[in-house]
């Protein structure tokens, strides 16, 4: 699923992007997994892997018609897809109701800035970069959003 919508989305728009006079951008939305894997997600890292592979060859593919294609890979967002009972659960399965501020320490963890997650704006902020005219030359680019987690070391 997490290359299904991808693929069947540029299937139909890059058409349409080849014919646009003034260039387009597309960022594809990856995750720190996208460049560094971790235990019990291999689905998961793969598919996001992978995009890093389908912005590189889009990037050439586009490029030519003024195309950019980047990916940016955030760590863990404070959204209710990693704040909720369940996933919150893995990081304190001794806690039947495990509450954003009981997850601090193990979010924390593998990151030198000293946060355990970013916000949403932090992500569109960095989407913004990426298709404005001021990144009108950055193309096939893998952009960590991420507190550094990507680059610390055990």
């Amino acid at each position: 699923m997490n290359l299904t919508g991808v693929m069947n989305t540029a299937r139909a728009v890059f058409p349409v992007l080849k014919q646009n006079p003034n260039g387009s951008a597309v960022v594809l939305a990856s995750s720190t997994a996208g460049i560094r894997g971790g235990a019990n997600s291999s689905a998961y890292t793969a598919a996001k892997t992978a995009l890093v592979g389908l912005a590189e060859t889009w990037a050439h593919e586009l490029g030519p018609f003024g195309g950019r294609v980047n990916t940016t890979h955030p760590t863990a967002v404070g959204t209710e897809l990693v704040l909720n009972r369940d996933f919150m659960r893995k990081f304190r399965p001794d806690l039947e109701d495990p509450r954003p501020a009981d997850v601090v320490e193990g979010f924390s963890k593998g990151k030198p800035l000293d946060v355990p997650w970013i916000d949403p704006i932090d992500v569109a902020n960095a989407v913004l970069f990426l298709v404005s005219d001021e990144a009108r030359f950055i193309t096939g680019v893998h952009l960590p959003i991420d507190a550094g987690s990507t680059i610390k070391w055990g």
